[in-house]
């Protein structure tokens, strides 16, 4: 057995920590099973050792020979020896972690220092994530001084407006470029109220909303004959509302004789239902094998917003973002600008979207449908942007811990 090696373990135990965490720090950095059982070994069970009289000359043979193995040895395993300056394990211990939407989840967070330094400070992040969109709903950051071992209650605070299910709980401690991450599951439920004449329910035995029954009488209704449309003459006839039809009238979305040439909103309206959906689609399929023709039938339709839908469809199918340039809706424009990225996967052609709303939940579709976070810096929103960079630990992480599980399989 190295001494240096009986040594680290010496004083690893000296510092509190047990046998077994010991071990698996070790193994982790390459020593032997046989290494550290010979070092434990040793050290509970130190060899009752036999004086022997030697001569003088077989003392310095014996010297000479156990120092150049000494030397050779040092040589070879220092750097595997010695000890790293900074080593964390971090672990977390469930305390309430079933709660209600604006109730505090409540875990112990565990820090043990396993390297040699004994005072250093490091970031700790915890955050909880849904597990359906794996969007971090909040998140806490806190400083730590670590020396040996540490114990803390911690409490995360549930946003009011989260909605119930699975969520993960997760902390991350970041030191020089290293991580150490833990987590813990987290259920989020929502906790049956009790019934009240104030809580905005028809329930127990009202006869309407917080009213009746065990409550105070329902007030009488007061009859409203308004129905809200310009279009009828709203009048009360004994106890019954009559809402008479005014004709014609403008704004009923019927364009009527009378008004062919002075209301242009209801006969505009028909003009568009004429272009049905069919006839879109007919021009969309034709542009698949022969889009300048598509294009004509496009540039014959009279209704602007028709037309530029239309010339869109053509894009799509092309591929093509030179016919986004030729619309002039705008909403319109950038639809096809965002269809045509996501169709030949090109989140460049997000950036010729000219609303930064429009533009970021283009990026996000990268995120989402191709976990692409090579966009997260580009999101000008800061919410979708912490979503974006959270997606991707969550990302990174579970690549990790497949690579964890992989590499296990193949060393069983």
């Amino acid at each position: 057995m190295s001494k240096k090696v009986g040594d680290y373990v010496k004083a690893q135990l000296s510092k509190g920590y047990d046998v077994s965490t010991i071990r698996n720090v070790m193994l982790r950095y390459g020593y032997t099973n046989k290494e550290i059982n010979d070092a434990v070994n040793e050290i509970y069970h130190p060899t009752i050792r036999h004086e022997i009289h030697l001569s003088h000359t077989t003392v310095f043979v014996i010297i000479f020979i156990f120092a150049s193995l000494i030397g050779v040895a040092s040589f070879f395993y220092y750097t595997q020896l010695k000890s790293p300056t900074k080593l964390l394990d971090l672990n977390l211990e469930p305390i309430t972690t079933t709660v209600g939407a604006g109730e505090n989840i409540i875990f112990l967070k565990e820090l043990s220092n396993l390297g040699s330094s004994k005072r250093y400070d490091v970031v700790i992040k915890q955050e909880i994530i849904d597990t359906k969109t794996a969007k971090v709903i909040t998140q806490k950051t806190e400083t730590r001084a670590i020396e040996t071992f540490g114990s803390t209650q911690t409490k995360i605070l549930v946003p009011k407006d989260a909605k119930a299910g699975d969520y993960i709980l997760r902390a991350i401690v970041e030191y020089d470029d290293k991580k150490a991450v833990a987590t813990l599951p987290v259920k989020i439920v929502v906790f049956s109220k009790k019934e009240t004449c104030f809580d905005g329910i028809k329930n127990q035995n009202e006869e309407g909303m917080d009213c009746g029954g065990v409550c105070s009488p329902c007030e009488k209704q007061v009859l409203e004959c308004d129905d809200s449309n310009t279009c009828t003459n709203d009048v009360m006839e004994g106890e019954a509302c009559i809402n008479k039809p005014i004709v014609p009238c403008c704004g009923n979305n019927i364009c009527e004789e009378q008004e062919k040439e002075s209301c242009q909103e209801d006969c505009k309206k028909q003009e568009q239902a004429a272009i049905s959906p069919e006839t879109l689609e007919g021009i969309k399929e034709l542009a698949k094998t022969e889009p300048s023709r598509a294009l004509q039938q496009c540039n014959k339709l009279e209704v602007p917003d028709i037309k530029d839908t239309c010339i869109a469809n053509i894009g799509e199918v092309q591929h093509n973002k030179n016919y986004c340039n030729q619309i002039n809706n705008t909403r319109i424009k950038d639809l096809c600008f965002s269809n045509i990225a996501t169709a030949v996967n090109d989140n460049s052609l997000c950036e010729e979207i000219s609303i930064d709303s429009r533009k970021d939940s283009c990026y996000m579709s990268f995120v989402l449908d191709y976990k692409d976070y090579s966009v997260c810096d580009k999101l000008t929103n800061k919410q979708l942007k912490l979503s974006c960079e959270s997606l991707k630990q969550l990302n990174d992480l579970s690549q990790q811990q497949n690579n964890a599980t992989v590499l296990t399989n193949q060393t069983q």
